[in-house]
């Protein structure tokens, strides 16, 4: 995505954060307690915390974002990138969470990405102990707030967060763990969905 309206002492022109977080969450995700992020600065965040994690991602580069809940008390994060697993990045008491579910949540600056929930084949390779959220059972799903009718209704057009129009885990019934993709594209524009439901888009 161009980026001829920044000035060229912009540090970082092209931002991607992908990761979980609440459904009440604000939209900067990483920033706050219960938003998860993964940066492509090879920079994991919770709460305003950034740490190093993994490996810097630019475009092209597809990462896997995974979510385990059967991980004794503990909620697990993890993030793959191009297939290569990275490790645990975050783990958070079920106790603490209350029940309530975490969704996908992805920040963009200047570039798109494309999702793949498993509504088509896999891009790379994948955990087998995980399921695609799409994937996931009905009866394990759980409703996110209903998302904005039309663009001129969203309030930040760099936001997919994409749970919002889709499902939410909570680990209800025995669920495993979960994943879905991103790819990330800078030339594009436009934020490109291609889940079953409509999201924002930016322009």
């Amino acid at each position: 995505m161009a980026v001829k309206h920044l000035p060229v002492t912009e540090p970082d022109p092209h931002v991607v954060r992908v990761g979980w977080s609440l459904d009440s969450c604000n939209t900067q995700l990483g920033e706050e307690e219960f938003s998860f992020g993964y940066g492509g600065t090879a920079k994991k965040s919770t709460n305003c915390r950034f740490e190093n994690y993994g490996e810097r991602f630019a475009e092209n580069d597809i990462l896997g974002c995974y979510i385990d809940f059967e991980a004794g008390e503990e909620v697990e994060m993890s993030f793959s990138k191009n297939g290569k697993w990275l490790g645990v990045a975050f783990r958070t008491k079920r106790s603490v969470l209350g029940g309530r579910p975490l969704f996908p949540h992805v920040l963009t600056k200047n570039c798109a990405i494309e999702f793949n929930f498993g509504q088509k084949d896999p891009w790379c390779t994948i955990r087998e102990e995980f399921t695609f959220i799409q994937h996931v059972g009905v009866d394990q799903r759980i409703r996110g707030t209903v998302g904005p009718k039309s663009k001129s209704e969203c309030e930040v057009s760099s936001l997919a967060k994409v749970g919002r129009e889709g499902v939410g885990l909570g680990g209800a019934r025995g669920c495993r763990g979960a994943l879905f993709f991103a790819s990330i594209c800078f030339k594009c524009k436009g934020l490109i969905s291609t889940t079953n439901s409509t999201a924002p888009t930016s322009s």
